[in-house]
């Protein structure tokens, strides 16, 4: 586990917010409904060991964003809305 990542999962489940642990080939992935709080978007661009991340909708994956401890194969993800673009 990333500890950078932990930090940021604990931050949303202080925020009451419920995420699941997903198990991806490139990534294990926290994901959590709902935008991303503002907080954890700050704490996430601050920390070195993470690469913030934007994706459209694909097929079955949903249009989220988020951050990625490429290292440790580590990432937490939020839904994206509509109207996010890519430099939010």
């Amino acid at each position: 586990m990333s500890a950078a990542i932990e930090k940021l999962v604990a931050l949303a489940q202080g925020q009451g917010m419920t995420g699941k642990l997903v198990h991806w080939s490139k990534a294990d992935v926290w994901t959590f409904e709902g935008e991303m709080p503002a907080d954890i978007m700050l704490a996430g661009t601050a920390d070195p060991a993470l690469d913030y991340f934007w994706q459209a909708a694909n097929g079955p994956h949903r249009a989220d964003k988020g951050f990625i401890d490429g290292a440790a194969k580590v990432a937490i993800s939020f839904d994206r809305q509509e109207n996010d673009d890519a430099e939010n």
